[in-house]
């Protein structure tokens, strides 16, 4: 007589809030089955709705994070390891490899976070900017030359934006490589133009859907204090099915083995108007795009993601679009103190405040660090780029700050 298997532990290594990641509907037939990694900051609020929760200090950089998976694969019969930042892709990938569990792989993986690999794989079909790993800072400045001022530092593992620098000149070149770990740094060419992305859901080298958006200013904005905006593109238009087509030739030499968000950044030349590389990732875009993306095809990804990874049933394939276009605005702070935000916030504008003036801010980190974000809808691309352009001027008058 067969024996019926008992189903195994789910995993589930994820430092969002439950604010924003609601684990606990999104994957309410399976609570018993979960255990949950996660961030000391965000562990409370998982608490209340679930029975397993470890917290860890110092998340994205402890090793403990990992200690913990494999002392759970030891001791138990884990059948999934679930993720979604870029921080514990890697690592969950290589638990995943050591203990047997399906799942992206490092291999699979790796492509995904470093920035060499990934465009050495997508410069075979896409054009993408001159890159190089330099050993020198001869090597550095020789490349600089030969590519044109300005040049873009970055890290090779980096997300988020962080780390990353426009250098115009050999001494200032030389002042950024100063500290940095010569195997985590990558030199590119600066491509001038509008920078694009597109996000969607890709499964084994094809892509099922997506949003093509543009920029407002760029993702490195917030090092000047600039709010960043982006609004999705109309698809009909020619540039929408560009990218489009774009997207479908890097998830082909990049395929993921399973249905999975990914974003996609583009540069279009401001000359030539012609389409270049600029990074990929195997999961949604910060800021508010999971939020737009929703508002746009009636889909929350990451939680048909971890569905998908936790082997439950799940949707990926293309859903009903709405007819109107959606965009945000992230406003990060600058280094002093906030005294105050005007309430007469634009009636257009779903506005999310992550402060409450009187606060105190350091520069921003990252270009996901925000004052507040505002999102809003339209019947074109050129409505909502209209009306986040009137976000920025409102967002620049309504805060009142003090010098530090």
């Amino acid at each position: 007589m067969n024996s019926v298997r008992e189903p195994g532990t789910l995993v589930i290594v994820h430092r969002v809030p439950v604010s924003i990641t609601p684990l606990h509907e999104w994957l309410s037939e399976v609570l018993d089955r979960i255990v949950l990694i996660t961030s000391t900051e965000s562990a409370d609020g998982y608490r209340d709705v679930l029975d397993y929760v470890i917290a860890v200090d110092d998340y994205p950089h402890n090793p403990a994070v990992v200690e913990h998976v494999d002392e759970l694969c030891r001791t138990r019969r884990v059948e999934r390891i679930v993720c979604g930042t870029e921080d514990d892709a890697l690592r969950v990938a290589g638990a995943r490899e050591r203990w047997g569990i399906p799942g992206m792989t490092v291999h699979e993986t790796l492509p995904y976070r470093d920035k060499l690999l990934m465009k050495d794989a997508v410069s075979t079909v896409v054009h993408t900017p001159r890159y190089t790993v330099p050993d020198s800072l001869g090597e550095a400045e020789e490349f600089a030359e030969q590519a044109g001022w300005p040049v873009v530092v970055k890290p090779r593992l980096g997300y988020g934006s962080r780390g990353v620098r426009v250098v115009g000149n050999a001494d200032s070149l030389r002042e950024e490589l100063v500290g940095r770990s010569g195997d985590d740094l990558l030199l590119e060419e600066y491509v001038p133009g509008t920078v694009h992305h597109v996000d969607g859901f890709a499964y084994q080298g094809k892509v099922l859907w997506s949003v093509s958006s543009r920029y407002l200013n760029n993702c490195l904005s917030w090092q000047e204090g600039t709010s960043l905006g982006s609004a999705q593109t109309d698809p009909e238009d020619v540039l929408s099915k560009r990218l489009e087509a774009f997207a479908q030739a890097v998830a082909e030499v990049l395929p993921i083995p399973e249905p999975t968000p990914f974003h996609l950044e583009v540069f279009q030349h401001a000359k030539t108007s012609e389409l270049y590389f600029c990074e990929t990732a195997a999961r949604t875009g910060g800021g508010h795009i999971l939020d737009v993306l929703e508002r746009a095809t009636g889909m929350n990804c990451v939680r048909e993601w971890y569905r998908s990874q936790c082997g439950l049933p799940h949707r990926a394939d293309r859903p009903e679009f709405s007819s109107e276009r959606f965009g945000f605005l992230l406003v990060p702070p600058r280094q002093g103190r906030l005294r105050s935000i005007a309430d007469d916030y634009p009636v257009y504008a779903d506005v999310r405040m992550n402060a409450s003036p009187p606060q105190v801010f350091g520069p921003a980190a990252a270009s996901t660090d925000t004052v507040m974000g505002l999102i809003v809808s339209g019947t074109s691309n050129e409505l909502v780029e209209e009306r986040l352009s009137s976000c920025m001027e409102w967002a620049s008058r309504a805060m009142e700050w003090e010098a530090p």
